[in-house]
């Protein structure tokens, strides 16, 4: 049995953690997460599912939201260091999908910096697609995927 719960989070709850968010995500993907509830309001179907831990700390998150008509973009996301190798990024990524399929979503897309290897094969292995590379000048290159649902 692992020792965190999935948790399904619409967009209002989401904007309303965008510290917490911020936070977190600064520790495993170091960015400047300082107008962080900005870029969330605004976005179509944004929606987290976040991974907890007994005591109800974020251990980590999926977040997306309807980037074109019938395409949820699973946007951000990443687990803690201390709670990596549990299965996490695995288990919020089928929350999240199956969200997307039931919600009516036709398809999924996302990206990985590159050299993230690990959320690389996670995709890989979650049916995702390598459908193109984002070489955007002084930025890291991005391979995007897609998925059907």
């Amino acid at each position: 049995m692992p020792d965190y719960q999935i948790e399904h989070w619409d967009g209002p709850r989401c904007i309303s953690q965008a510290d917490i968010f911020a936070a977190f995500l600064d520790k495993v993907l170091p960015d400047d997460w300082s107008n962080f509830a900005e870029k969330l309001s605004g976005r179509r179907s944004l929606n987290a599912h976040v991974a907890l831990d007994g005591r109800g700390q974020l251990l980590g998150l999926k977040l997306g939201y309807e980037r074109n008509r019938g395409v949820f973009n699973s946007w951000i996301g990443g687990v803690g260091e201390e709670a990596r190798g549990q299965g996490i990024a695995a288990a919020l990524m089928a929350a999240q999908h199956a969200w997307a399929k039931e919600a009516g979503f036709r398809g999924l897309e996302t990206a990985t910096r590159q050299p993230n290897r690990a959320m690389a094969i996670l995709n890989l292995k979650a049916g995702y697609l390598i459908s193109g590379l984002d070489a955007t000048a002084g930025e890291p290159t991005k391979i995007l995927y897609y998925k059907s649902l």
